[in-house]
């Protein structure tokens, strides 16, 4: 990686925490691979940090799951709930937006507006979209993680002195958040979005402050941070990074850099490749066919280490006819160590129909 792509890599990575905390010098990070949603290396993963934006981590999961069940949709308008001193851009109180447009502002900058009216329509209230974070944060085994007391009224900690509870939360628990974020196709091709118009085009969403920096981004965070996500990809394998501590922008950085390093994507099948001896078919006008795969199948693995993996095919030495086009005839099956890692179908390429068809066609022709 080049000297300036990895000064890009860092200027790109996201802000989660706060200045100042004291008792995470050894914070380190974690690294997940997004298709496999499998981790793969951690370091000090269970160190205390501050909580930074996990609540709004927490908010959006939160949101997610309330669109999928059709209680929230993202055009729904809201009226807007200002928050005093908010650093995002000014909305109104007297003109109501659209759900999916406070979601590109807490996706792309810390809109303490758009979290407070994003919590008031999740729950609906807020107490009630606080009781659903919790739940999701005990499903997700988020053990170590805890909300600050002030939320979602300022992004972290509360003031050193007011008396409530800080929160706090870990690298793991970060990244475990992070990765059911990344891994919604909607959220990700938001994330990845920067210069949205929204509000009926009278504001313009900026990548000020991701919540997850894509390496696409070009927003600089301040200079002292204490846990930074980012979302990268090279050559089809994509990582989630999340780097804790105070020399998080270094950890990022040397993290990114040894990942690419040790660990590569490689596709063992394409969709469509033939599989397997050919497979007869009784009766029909076609004598046989090949099983085609009818998805390609890839996995991660180190550059060093090709993958010891045992394939099984578990397909017919004959059918019947009629064949339809992409017909399940089979399957092929990929194990590692005796675990099973993927089940991939296999379908007929083409259709085939009885060698009796012909002749009732052409009796069909005769006078």
């Amino acid at each position: 990686m080049s000297r300036r792509h990895r000064a890009a890599l860092v200027v790109a990575a996201t802000v989660v925490g706060w200045i100042g905390w004291m008792g995470c010098a050894n914070a380190g990070h974690v690294l997940f691979d997004v298709a496999e949603r499998r981790l793969l290396e951690s370091a000090d993963a269970e160190v205390p940090v501050p909580p930074g934006r996990i609540a709004d981590l927490l908010l959006v999961a939160v949101l997610r799951e309330r669109i999928a069940s059709g209680d929230v949709s993202l055009a729904d308008r809201v009226t807007v709930l200002p928050v005093a001193g908010d650093r995002g851009p000014h909305l109104s109180a007297q003109e109501p937006i659209e759900v999916g447009d406070l979601l590109q502002l807490l996706l792309l900058g810390d809109s303490r507006t758009a979290a407070k009216t994003l919590a008031w329509t999740a729950g609906p209230s807020i107490g009630r979209c606080l009781a659903r974070m919790q739940q999701l944060a005990t499903r997700l085994g988020l053990a170590r993680t805890s909300i600050a007391d002030d939320w979602p009224f300022a992004a972290s900690l509360t003031n050193v002195g007011s008396g409530g509870q800080r929160g706090a939360t870990t690298a793991r628990d970060l990244g475990r958040l992070a990765l059911t974020v990344v891994t919604d196709a909607e959220l990700r091709r938001r994330l990845g979005l920067d210069g949205v118009p929204i509000s009926n085009g009278g504001l313009i969403a900026r990548a000020t402050d991701p919540l997850i920096a894509v390496e696409s981004g070009t927003a600089a965070p301040p200079a002292a941070t204490s846990a930074r996500l980012a979302l990268v990809e090279r050559d089809g394998l994509e990582l989630l990074v999340v780097a804790a501590g105070p020399s998080a922008t270094d950890e990022l950085t040397t993290t990114i850099d040894r990942a690419f390093q040790r660990y590569r994507r490689i596709e063992l099948v394409r969709e469509g490749q033939a599989v397997g001896p050919a497979v007869r078919v009784h009766g029909g006008i076609i004598p046989t066919f090949k099983a085609v795969a009818a998805e390609g199948w890839a996995l991660t693995t180190r550059q060093t280490s090709p993958p010891a993996l045992a394939f099984r095919l578990q397909l017919p030495t004959e059918v019947a006819a009629p064949v339809e086009v992409r017909q399940p005839v089979g399957e092929l099956v990929v194990e590692q160590d005796g675990r099973l890692l993927a089940v991939v179908p296999l379908v007929a390429p083409q259709a085939i129909a009885p060698s009796g068809w012909l002749d009732t066609a052409h009796r069909g022709d005769l006078p």
